[in-house]
């Protein structure tokens, strides 16, 4: 059998780590899981937190990306912002049991906040430059960005998310589809 290119070893490993999270799993069962040596997942992280942590930070890392470069495809406002709120609001399957273990550290906490903070000062920029055509009501963008922020750390608890009966994706993408339609500019 041939080995794996780093590539796919990565995204197998991605997608174990977001769908089941880290809590449950020790650095012999990623190993035994993915049919590889523990020495291979050591290579990436000292530890089972710092992996867990790198490929959360990873998977945020290329959500921007890619919010970026679907929004610079577009060249209409509303277009723009749709594409960017999409393309970083889908973070590609991020199970419940993933965004618990962010939740139970610390450093998981800052790694989800850091992500969101970057999210919202991408759009920060582009709210301006809406607001300079015309396309959107004249608002802060900054006060936007940290009430979208301020949101997000709501929307993401587990326990609102079980209350509502919403997955996290269904509950940022209806709240940012009542954002944007309130940033809108009636012409009454």
């Amino acid at each position: 059998m041939a080995r794996r290119t780093e590539a796919v070893f990565m995204q197998q490993l991605t997608a174990l780590l977001i769908t089941e999270g880290i809590s449950k799993l020790t650095i012999a069962d990623i190993a035994a899981r993915l049919k590889c040596s523990k020495r291979r997942i050591y290579q990436i992280a000292p530890g089972k937190e710092e992996l867990f942590l790198h490929i959360c930070r990873e998977v945020f890392n290329s959500k921007l990306e890619q919010g970026f470069a679907k929004a610079n495809k577009e060249n209409e406002p509303v277009r723009i912002i749709k594409a960017y709120l999409t393309a970083t609001l889908n973070t590609s399957g991020i199970s419940k049991a993933c965004l618990i273990d962010l939740e139970a550290t610390e450093q998981g906490r800052k790694l989800f906040d850091d992500y969101q903070l970057a999210r919202v000062r991408g759009l920060e920029g582009i709210i301006e430059e809406g607001i300079k055509q015309q396309v959107f009501s004249p608002q802060n963008p900054r006060l936007v960005s940290e009430a979208i922020l301020g949101a997000a750390h709501r929307l993401r608890n587990p326990v609102f998310l079980e209350e509502t009966g919403m997955r996290i994706g269904d509950a940022f993408d209806q709240f940012y589809r009542l954002l944007l339609e309130g940033l809108l500019k009636r012409n009454d």
